[in-house]
């Protein structure tokens, strides 16, 4: 009820436009001096760098490495920036404001620019692996479809069994049609993905992307051991990263178990926090949940926004806000005084 509300009263563009009313007055600052809220707002970053230089999905981007770390030093002065051993308590806390930096999917600039901001500020980060990916480098779905459509030799693609109406790709970064076929496969039922891919790829004219791409794309486990030594936070984001909702019970029990038990082998500890691939609210579900508690995990982070108001009950779902590297400073400022309003994705 509370979210609807805050919908009613401040779609996007209000939003935009308080948010600028806070920065530019000069209220973000005095905000962040009061207690104008309280719990846990967890940030989630996927890569750091410059999205330009990148021949997949740029909208994966987050941040540039200096746009990073003035991040988190203004993350360092509007809250307690915890670490994941502060879960706990912090989520029993009945006051104070804490924030958690986190990130997805092991990329490997999480390892060249990431770590070296946050040892540079003495903070931390919780890094989600699926760890197949790291086993055995290659492209995810959803880095493959944007190598896809970038690569067309098409401007359209015709409606089909996949989409009701034609995908419109264009000249330049087609990032709007990345993001259309992206959505559908989050809709598509396990033994479908492969066909939708191959369909997309024979679309195209692309063909699939060369695996040979991916070498360098994600961390490596001595990359991950270094920096689990250095005090970064490591969790669980399945095996092969599929949406978790879609698939039977069987399968989601060797996605989350087999993740935590790789984790357990290469870091000498199980991890307890786990986050759920791609995260929307219908992505996962109470079985899921059940699955999580009886591998032994303890927290799991969603991500469709918002924040974590004090004595959190639901453990399994603590919500997450984006960080996007076109995100506004004024809607970044305003969301560490106010997220009640801007920590919605």
């Amino acid at each position: 009820m509370e979210r609807q509300l805050i919908r009613r009263l401040f779609p996007s563009g209000k939003k935009h436009f308080l948010a600028n009313v806070l920065d530019y007055s000069g209220a973000n600052r005095l905000l962040r001096h009061w207690d104008s809220w309280s719990g846990l707002l967890v940030l989630n970053y996927h890569r750091i760098g410059d999205p330009l230089e990148c021949e997949f999905d740029r909208n994966l981007f987050s941040a540039s490495q200096e746009n990073f770390e003035k991040q988190v030093r203004l993350f360092q002065s509007s809250a307690d920036l915890i670490t994941v051993d502060d879960l706990e308590t912090v989520l029993k806390a009945d006051r104070g404001k804490h924030i958690l930096i986190t990130f997805d999917d092991g990329y490997r600039d999480n390892y060249e620019l990431a770590f070296p901001v946050l040892k540079a500020c003495h903070a931390t980060a919780l890094f989600f692996i699926a760890t197949s990916f790291i086993d055995s480098p290659r492209f995810a779905w959803w880095s493959e479809i944007a190598w896809m459509v970038r690569n067309a030799q098409v401007n359209t693609i015709p409606a089909d069994k996949w989409f009701d109406a034609p995908l419109e790709i264009g000249e330049g970064y087609p990032s709007q049609a990345i993001g259309q076929a992206v959505r559908r496969y989050w809709s598509l039922q396990d033994d479908e993905t492969d066909d939708y891919l191959s369909s997309l790829a024979q679309a195209t004219g692309a063909g699939r992307c060369p695996p040979s791409l991916a070498e360098n794309l994600r961390m490596s486990w001595e990359m991950i051991q270094e920096m689990h030594e250095a005090s970064m936070g490591f969790g669980g984001h399945t095996v092969n990263h599929p949406i978790l909702a879609q698939i039977s019970a069987s399968r989601q029990r060797e996605e989350i178990v087999g993740c935590r038990d790789r984790l357990a082998e290469k870091l000498g500890t199980a991890p307890l926090s786990f986050g759920y691939p791609v995260g929307q609210a219908h992505m996962f579900t109470s079985e899921t949940k059940q699955i999580l508690q009886e591998a032994g995990y303890r927290f799991a982070f969603s991500f469709y926004g918002n924040h974590c108001k004090t004595s959190h009950q639901d453990w399994l779902d603590i919500p997450r806000c984006s960080i996007e590297y076109s995100l506004p400073r004024a809607i970044l400022n305003s969301r560490l005084t106010i997220p009640q309003i801007f920590a919605k994705n």
